[in-house]
C-alpha cells in the first residue's frame, strides 16, 4: 500500500499543534477523557498517523519477532548442549555481524531509495535500485571469507577459555562463508519494505525460522543420522536456512508481473550513478552500523575477560533483550520507510507527524518489556540457566538478574535511538548518524569499558553502567537533530 501524501504544499506539522477548538464559552465544556479519546481516534484515522504507520509496521514487527525466536531457540539449544558453546556463540556472532553490517547498513539502505522512488511515483526506479543492493551484497560476501583463515588467532587475542576459543573460531568462520546469502536477502527484503509492503517478508522470515530451527535441532544434536556437530551445526543451519531464502526472494522478485511494472530483470545491469548515489548516502549508514555493532562487540569482548559466569549472564540478559529489541527495530525500519516516502513525495510534514507516533508506540512497548523485566526476571532468564550454568548455578542467576535490571532503563533509550535515527537515515541524513555514532561508541563505551575492566578491575556492573550511559546520551542527540529539522531539505534520489 502506497502511503497517503496529502496536505503536500502546507505547511510543515508540528508536534505541539492543537487540532480541536475547545468551546471554553460553552455551559457544557468536553469532558478531558472524551477529548483524549477523540485526539486519539483522529491520530489513529490521519496520515501519519497510528493506523497507517501499523498497516507498515505490523509485518516488520512480526519479521523481526519471528527472527528473534529463531536467535533464542538457537541459544536454547546451544545452552542445552554445553556451556562453552552458549558462551561462544554470543561473541562470535556479533564479531561476525560487526564485519557483516557495514556491508549490511549499505545493502538495506536500498529500502529508503525504493520508498522515495515510491513516493516520487517512479516505480521504474525501483528495481534497479534493489540490483544495486545486490551488488553491495556480493562484495561483502566476497570480503568476509578472508577474515576466516585468521579465526584462531583472532580468539586467542581475545583471551577467553581455550574451549570457548575453540568454538567461537568454529562459530565464526561458517558463518563468513555464508554472508552473501544473508546480505542478498536483506536487499531482495527492500523490494518489499520500501513500498510498504511487507507481508512477503513476513512470510520468508518465518519460513527461513523454521527452517532453521528444524536444521539447528538435527545439526546441533545428531539427529535423523546426522553426526553431532555442535555449534558447528548451529552455523551451517543459518547458512542454509539464508541460502534458500535468497533463492525464493529471486524467483518472486523476478516475476513477469514485477518486471513490468519495476523493471526487476531487465534492469539487473550495473547503473553506475545510481551505485553512486547509493554509495554515498549508504556508506555512512553502514559505517555507522559497523560502529555501533562493532563498539558493543568490543564491550562483550571485554566483559568475557573478567570470568566465564559475567561473560554466560550477559549473554543471556542481551538475548532475553532481543525479543524486545528486534520488534523495536521492525518499528524503526518502518518509520525510516514511511518517512522516506513522505520525503519523496516532498511532504516532510508528514514525516515529523509519522515519527511521532511510532514514539507514542514505542514508549508504550518498552514501558510493558520494563514492566516484565522488573517483575519477573527470574521466569526470563530460566530457559537458559540449567545447562548454562558451568557449576555456577546461583551466581549466574544473581549476576543474570543484575544485569536484566540495567535494561528496564535501556529498552527506553534504545526504542528512542532507533526511532529517532530511523526518521534520520529515511530522509537521509546519514552523516550526522555515522559521525555521533562514530565519537559516542569510542569515547562512551569502549575506551570507559577498557578503563573499568582492564585498567580498574570493577565488577561487571560498572561496565554496563556506561552502556546506559551511552545509550542515553545517543538518544538525546538523534531526538534533538530531529527536533531541529535539518534533515528536511536532504535530496536522496534526482528531481
Amino acid at each position: 500500500m502506497e502511503l497517503e501524501t496529502e496536505d503536500r504544499t502546507g505547511p510543515p506539522y508540528h508536534f505541539d499543534t492543537i487540532d480541536y477548538f475547545l468551546p471554553f464559552d460553552s455551559a457544557y465544556p468536553i469532558p478531558i477523557e472524551h477529548l483524549m479519546l477523540g485526539r486519539l481516534e483522529k491520530r489513529w484515522r490521519e496520515p501519519g498517523g497510528y493506523r497507517q504507520l501499523l498497516i507498515v509496521a505490523v509485518p516488520l514487527i512480526l519479521s523481526m519477532g519471528s527472527h528473534s525466536i529463531l536467535i533464542f531457540v538457537d541459544r536454547v539449544f546451544l545452552a542445552r548442549y554445553s556451556a562453552d558453546a552458549l558462551a561462544a556463540a554470543q561473541p562470535a556472532g556479533m564479531l561476525n555481524f560487526s564485519i557483516l553490517c557495514f556491508f549490511l547498513g549499505v545493502s538495506i539502505y536500498t529500502s529508503t531509495f525504493v520508498a522515495q522512488y515510491t513516493g516520487a511515483k517512479k516505480p521504474e526506479k525501483v528495481g534497479p535500485s534493489v540490483w544495486q543492493g545486490i551488488y553491495i551484497a556480493v562484495i561483502g560476501g566476497l570480503t568476509l571469507p578472508l577474515f576466516a583463515p585468521f579465526a584462531d588467532e583472532i580468539f586467542a587475542l581475545i583471551g577467553h577459555t581455550p574451549e570457548v576459543q575453540k568454538n567461537e573460531a568454529t562459530f565464526f568462520s561458517i558463518l563468513n562463508f555464508g554472508a552473501f546469502f544473508f546480505l542478498a536477502n536483506g536487499a531482495f527484503s527492500c523490494f518489499y519494505s520500501g513500498r510498504g509492503k511487507s507481508w512477503t517478508i513476513v512470510w520468508m522470515n518465518l519460513s527461513m525460522t523454521i527452517i532453521n530451527i528444524v536444521l539447528d535441532y538435527v545439526l546441533i544434536f545428531g539427529k535423523f543420522g546426522f553426526p553431532e556437530m555442535g555449534i558447528a551445526g548451529a552455523a551451517i543451519a543459518t547458512l542454509a536456512s539464508s541460502a534458500t531464502i535468497m533463492f525464493a526472494y529471486a524467483a518472486l522478485i523476478c516475476s513477469k508481473g514485477n518486471n513490468e511494472r519495476f523493471q526487476t530483470r531487465t534492469s539487473w545491469h550495473f547503473n553506475k550513478p545510481l551505485f553512486q548515489r547509493m554509495i554515498r548516502f549508504g556508506t555512512p549508514s553502514g559505517v555507522h552500523f559497523f560502529l555501533d555493532v562493532m563498539g558493543f562487540t568490543i564491550f562483550v569482548l571485554l566483559i568475557g575477560r573478567i570470568g566465564m559466569v559475567e561473560l554466560a549472564a550477559s549473554n543471556i540478559v542481551l538475548n532475553i533483550n532481543l525479543l524486545s529489541l528486534l520488534p523495536m527495530i521492525g518499528l524503526g525500519t518502518a518509520t525510516s520507510i514511511m518517512v522516506g516516502q513522505f520525503q519523496g513525495a516532498q511532504n516532510s510534514g508528514l514525516a515529523v507527524k509519522t515519527t511521532y507516533s511510532a514514539l507514542h508506540m514505542a514508549v508504550i512497548h518498552s514501558s510493558i518489556m520494563a514492566t516484565l523485566y522488573w517483575l519477573i526476571p527470574d521466569v526470563l532468564i530460566s530457559p537458559f540457566i540449567h545447562e548454562a550454568s558451568g557449576g555456577n548455578l546461583p551466581q549466574l542467576e544473581e549476576t543474570s538478574i543484575k544485569l536484566l535490571r540495567f535494561f528496564i532503563v535501556i529498552v527506553f533509550f534504545d526504542s528512542l535511538i532507533i526511532i529517532s535515527g530511523g526518521a534520520l537515515k529515511g530522509s537521509g541524513d546519514t552523516k550526522f548518524v555515522m559521525t555521533t555514532l562514530a565519537v559516542t561508541s569510542i569515547f562512551l563505551l569502549v575506551i570507559p569499558s577498557y578503563l573499568l575492566i582492564e585498567v580498574f578491575h570493577k565488577p561487571v556492573t560498572y561496565a554496563w553502567i556506561s552502556v546506559v550511559a551511552n545509550l542515553g546520551i545517543v538518544g538525546v542527540v538523534f531526538f534533538l537533530r530531529f527536533r531541529s529539522g535539518k534533515w528536511h531539505k536532504i535530496e536522496v534520489i534526482e528531481r
